[in-house]
């Protein structure tokens, strides 16, 4: 095995990593309460969950919002990656969407308490549209960083995509369950997105094991780092509560047609959505660069 010592200071802490599960579940939440207008046929089902839904996608991304100007330490900063747009700089077009996607979720909100239907289904493709950019972004982010090669894989914006799917889900189910809109078909419905989702997490999730366990010598450092220092976040909470029970949940049968499973499943699964972003996240900036 490597010797690591922790000398660094990590620029990017948990709260960046809440930042990437916040945007994530606002950005799918969104995707799903647009959906009826979007695609219609079952997802007609979440319609009655629009309203709700449209405000907390809203304050979520206020929270964002507050999370982003402290890290920045000044609101002002938030611009500049705007003001000095760069093509190929992650935060510039991450900033980009956010402001997009935040005027989206605004008009969408606003058309849905004002009765304005027709502008529903064009707000809602475009904000969708924006709304996928989001934990794409958030991946990139940590993807165009060549010299940290634990965060340099193209797996890790689908790992967020994904990952963004389940806890928007698990929001949408609550959502559901306290509006009364959760039944058979909205339970059917959502089922098949979360047991997809989940399926393509466990696949990628798989993927990033392989790749660390025989990838260059900082990846296989970073590999005992997370076995060290973050082992039973990564393994019992990412994969076990996050992924292979919440899998148990929805594809028994009998079982996972229950929307009250259908709900712990995808609650159990933003426990993993949330965790893996912050063990990729931290342990991508352990391993030391110069000796």
């Amino acid at each position: 095995m490597f010797e690591y010592m922790q000398y660094n200071v990590l620029p990017w802490g948990r709260e960046l990593a809440i930042y990437f599960f916040l945007v994530g579940m606002a950005a799918m939440t969104f995707v799903l309460a647009a959906a009826p207008n979007v695609f219609g046929g079952g997802t007609a089902a979440l319609q009655p969950t629009q309203k709700i839904a449209s405000v907390v996608v809203l304050v979520l991304l206020a929270v964002c919002g507050v999370i982003l100007i402290e890290d920045l330490g000044q609101p002002g900063r938030f611009l500049y990656p705007l003001l000095y747009f760069h093509v190929s700089s992650p935060l510039s077009w991450g900033s980009l969407f956010v402001v997009l996607f935040g005027l989206a979720a605004l008009v969408f909100a606003f058309a849905v308490f004002t009765g304005r239907d027709g502008l529903l289904r064009p707000v809602g493709i475009a904000g969708s549209v924006l709304a996928l950019l989001l934990p794409l972004y958030t991946g990139w982010d940590l993807m165009a960083n060549q010299a940290r090669e634990l965060w340099h894989s193209p797996a890790i914006p689908l790992m967020f995509v994904a990952l963004s799917v389940n806890s928007g889900v698990a929001l949408m189910s609550v959502i559901a369950m306290a509006t009364g809109a959760m039944n058979e078909e909205t339970a059917a419905f959502l089922r098949r997105v979360l047991a997809f989702s989940l399926v393509a997490t466990l696949v990628i999730f798989i993927a990033g094991v392989l790749r660390v366990n025989y990838g260059s010598a900082e990846e296989q450092i970073a590999w005992q780092i997370i076995n060290e220092e973050f082992g039973t976040k990564f393994w019992l909470l990412s994969l076990v509560v996050g992924v292979l029970v919440p899998l148990v949940l929805v594809l028994v049968p009998g079982l996972g047609a229950s929307p009250a499973m259908i709900t712990l499943a995808a609650v159990l699964a933003t426990i993993g959505a949330y965790t893996y972003r912050e063990v990729y996240l931290l342990a991508g900036q352990l391993p030391m660069l110069t000796f």
